[in-house]
């Protein structure tokens, strides 16, 4: 007997909202939705189109890394976030790509991708397969990122209700949201699943099923960087109880991660950011070649519109090249505030002085960078964001130029700093039960740095580092927390980190006016350009209101 497909609009959230829907028209059977893996590649098209496809950069907006040069247009952190319109979290989107996930795992395994070449078809079979759990954990893990928190009047943390099945008419679609951990541990199967049927990276040449071409693609590497991530969290205060069965769960994923990427190694240095065949980019968005983050976020002398402006409290957070912070170390000069610094100061802001192929930088009062000169607005705060950006990319009129872009979906960087959290809480900052301690992960980031910090050989110079490791626990925490901070500045991770780790969430932004005296030094006068106002229940973010006024069992997270 043919059997239809219906779909169904019963609830918000499993609405179909995309432009272009990857099924067959409806008077077809299901034998024939999934006689040919054009339909299944459809699908699986689709759940890949709709992936992020840039840094969302607005997110350190809402912390203390940085503002938007635009006054006023950082209203959720001014203190108008509101359940009946929040900007976090895509729901809807979400839902309607694991449905049409849930249709392909649960009907693609049979899906014929070659009659004459037998090994293609069953290389793809796999591949295929594989990416589609990937891709459910991928979209399940934003989820739970987004919406995980503490419901009124519940001990444990909640996340969203699962769903892995195809539903039917008829089926209670007033569905509970399940436990965190029980989100957590289906994102972990789902991830475990891919990780059996997919290459571990795609680094096999010109081989049309394991090589460079595959790189926008699912692989099992990034099934275990995403398991690492979500099991980090997880393990987190804001969700749990921080057992240490929790951390060494993550610190074991990140162990494997790790040695599926070929072991402890150095990092590869920042260069440009546009170089999508290092390895320390896990998972990429395919490269394309443009301008438009130069255009947004170059200075003005550069010809940019310097829309993002790092804050004084970040560019503090910046140790002196010897690693210390600049409060305690005897080689920072209050009166040459950006001198010997940590290279990553100078990859990752535009500051006064700062010479950017042969362009000057002028963020003092009256220079053409600070406000009032080539822009009326110019930077709130005395900087504006380099990270990201391309040295080889120029907007000079009539002559611009553009370079390879692409968005990380999962990196090294993060892969060593989730292990070295982990592990730090599992088994202090030298524990090597796994093989290699936080403090040996930790040293590769610092390495990078310019700060000769590998404390396993002879001669290390990251005093400060050792000294950190070596006071325990805690003092290792707060120095991972602040060197993740820098690492990840500008990718999104600070928003959601400081409610990870139940830390406040008011701050003050600060910036620095920079009067120029060629004769006597600059001075420069620190200020405050932003306060921000969040009450304590948004460590969460809100359930979409709309959701909750159609589910009775959707429980709404605390103070929404």
């Amino acid at each position: 007997m043919n059997h239809k497909i219906f779909y169904f609009l019963i609830s918000a959230i499993f609405l179909t909202s995309c432009d272009i829907d990857p099924l067959p028209i409806q008077d077809q059977t299901t034998e024939d939705l999934w006689s040919h893996s054009t339909y299944g590649e459809g699908i699986l098209a689709n759940a890949y189109a709709n992936l992020n496809g840039t840094y969302p950069i607005n997110l350190d907006y809402y912390t203390d890394n940085a503002v938007p040069n635009q006054p006023g247009t950082n209203a959720l952190a001014l203190g108008t976030w509101s359940v009946e319109n929040s900007p976090i979290g895509n729901w809807e989107l979400n839902y309607n790509i694991i449905k049409y996930l849930n249709l392909y795992i649960a009907n693609g395994a049979d899906l014929i991708y070659s009659v004459s070449d037998k090994e293609r078809d069953s290389i793809l079979k796999s591949n295929r397969m594989g990416e589609a759990f990937f891709l459910r954990a991928w979209y399940q893990a934003d989820l739970l990122k987004t919406y995980g928190g503490r419901a009124d009047g519940e001990t444990q943390a909640l996340g969203f209700p699962i769903v892995t099945t195809v539903l039917e008419q008829g089926d209670n679609l007033d569905l509970p949201r399940n436990t965190y951990e029980e989100c957590a541990q289906q994102i972990a199967a789902d991830c475990d699943a891919a990780i059996a049927l997919l290459p571990t990276t795609y680094s096999n040449g010109t081989d049309p099923y394991t090589g460079l071409s595959n790189r926008g693609r699912a692989s099992g590497l990034a099934a275990h960087a995403l398991k690492t991530r979500v099991l980090l969290n997880a393990a987190s205060p804001a969700y749990s109880t921080s057992s240490s069965a929790l951390w060494e769960r993550a610190a074991q994923a990140a162990f494997e991660a790790i040695e599926a990427a070929g072991g402890l190694v150095d990092l590869a240095p920042y260069n440009n950011f546009n170089d999508a065949n290092s390895f320390d980019n896990i998972w990429i968005q395919p490269t394309y070649n443009g301008n438009g983050w130069e255009s947004n976020y170059y200075p003005p002398t550069l010809y940019g519109r310097g829309e993002c402006n790092p804050s004084q409290n970040l560019v503090n957070t910046f140790p002196t090249a010897d690693g210390y912070p600049i409060a305690s170390s005897s080689s920072y000069d209050e009166a040459n505030p950006y001198t010997n610094r940590d290279e990553r100061f100078y990859r990752f802001i535009f500051y006064n002085g700062d010479n950017y192929n042969g362009n000057i930088i002028k963020t003092y009062i009256g220079g053409d960078d600070a406000p009032g000169g080539l822009t009326q607005q110019g930077t709130r705060t005395g900087y504006y964001m380099k990270k990201l950006l391309s040295k080889n990319v120029r907007l000079t009129p009539n002559d611009a130029t553009s370079d390879i872009k692409f968005y990380v979906y999962l990196g090294k960087t993060e892969l060593y700093l989730n292990f070295a959290e982990a592990a730090n809480e599992a088994y202090g900052p030298n524990g090597t039960n796994l093989g290699f301690s936080a403090a040996d992960v930790m040293a590769k980031i610092r390495l990078r740095a310019g700060i000769d910090s590998d404390p396993i050989t002879a001669g290390a110079q990251d005093q400060y580092m050792i000294d950190q490791a070596n006071a325990g626990t805690e003092n290792f925490r707060n120095f991972i927390k602040n060197n993740r901070r820098l690492e990840l500045c500008f990718e999104g991770f600070r928003f959601w980190d400081i409610r990870r780790w139940e830390e406040p969430l008011n701050h003050t932004i600060q910036g620095v006016k920079i009067t120029r005296d060629l004769v006597n030094g600059n001075t420069y006068d620190y200020v405050n350009v932003e306060t921000h106002t969040y009450q304590d229940y948004m460590i969460y973010a809100p359930l979409p209101f709309s959701q909750t006024l159609i589910m009775d069992n959707l429980k709404q997270n605390a103070g929404w």
